[in-house]
């Protein structure tokens, strides 16, 4: 269901990378944050109604830790360069990996998950957008697009950038849709129903 009639570009940049330019911590460096991030998490999933019940998170005491553990142990700068590199499915493979990850709590980080994620959303060359997505064109897209989110005053995600009447608008959070409506001059209704 489209609701705006906006064109929407995904740009994927390195997260740490910001955060360490602006002197940012991650949640998992101050607990405080992390505590607070997880309690947030569980009412966003209360009032927008996201699907957020594998049996991961059903069974494991500690999950909110461990997908945090997973976080630090790999490398998501592969995540945001498969999609980049997938360019027309940018939007699905987001979602997917966003449900992989989140709703069924399962990785996404090595490439062996990331190939059953590209399955899923329909991509059937999976190992040669792998590949490409490991060309140094795309590790330098990464770069560039991290170096515009600096200049434009980012310091964590989601960072989010609307284009009106020839200017920038800058927005941080998820939580920002109705102020970009407002924006835009678009409805916005709450709760939306789930696209996830």
């Amino acid at each position: 269901m489209d609701v705006w009639d906006i064109e929407l570009k995904l740009k994927p940049f390195d997260l740490r990378a910001i955060m360490k330019a602006t002197g940012n911590q991650p949640p998992e460096r101050v607990m405080a944050k992390g505590l607070y991030i997880m309690k947030d998490l569980q009412k966003n999933v209360e009032f927008w109604k996201m699907p957020i019940s594998g049996e991961f998170w059903k069974t494991q005491t500690d999950a909110p830790n461990e997908v945090m553990k997973w976080v630090k142990k790999y490398n998501t700068r592969d995540v945001s360069k498969l999609i980049i590199a997938s360019k027309g499915k940018a939007i699905p493979l987001a979602r997917e990996l966003w449900t992989q990850l989140w709703s069924r709590g399962q990785k996404i980080f090595e490439d062996a998950d990331l190939k059953e994620v590209l399955k899923k959303i329909g991509v059937t060359n999976e190992d040669q957008l792998l590949k490409e997505s490991k060309d140094p064109k795309i590790a330098q897209e990464l770069e560039n697009n991290t170096q515009d989110a600096i200049e434009q005053g980012a310091f964590g995600a989601p960072w989010i950038v609307v284009h009106k009447d020839g200017e920038d608008h800058y927005f941080f959070g998820s939580d920002r849709f109705p102020l970009i409506a407002q924006l835009i001059g678009k409805p916005f209704s709450v709760p939306l129903p789930s696209k996830i």
